[in-house]
């Protein structure tokens, strides 16, 4: 399994965000500070303002964002799952696209659910704090 760029991204956003609290930063800040766009920054900080991590004000001078919520109480599995486009580990995942033969009858599917899960259990034992 491998996370897309801009789940490390957010996570990056995140901490940058908390470790600047309460000040307000900018998507070109955070863009500057760990080299990527500022289209993508915005992008991602968009995303992370409709999942309730980040408050954004608007405004030329003392625009911003911050954290919607305490470091404490973001955890990182929940991020992980909010950012990911999909988590289909495999193709039965997803049923819509599913062309596999063997679907209803492998067991595959269930041990791949099962670590998906333990992975984002043992994620969410950490929070934005534990990473401050």
């Amino acid at each position: 399994m491998k996370l897309n760029q801009k789940t490390d991204y957010a996570l990056r956003i995140l901490l940058y965000a908390a470790t600047e609290a309460p000040r307000l930063v900018t998507a070109k800040e955070v863009a500057e500070s760990y080299n990527i766009t500022q289209a993508n920054a915005n992008q991602i900080v968009n995303v992370m303002k409709h999942k309730g991590y980040l408050v954004v004000q608007r405004g030329r001078y003392g625009g911003g964002f911050g954290l919607a919520k305490e470091p404490n109480e973001i955890h990182i599995g929940d991020l992980v799952r909010d950012m990911e486009p999909d988590m289909d580990l495999v193709q039965c995942f997803n049923l819509e696209k599913n062309t596999c033969p063997g679907i209803g009858t492998c067991k595959i599917t269930g041990l791949m659910m099962e670590g998906l899960e333990a992975f984002i259990t043992q994620m969410n034992t950490k929070t934005l704090a534990d990473m401050l």
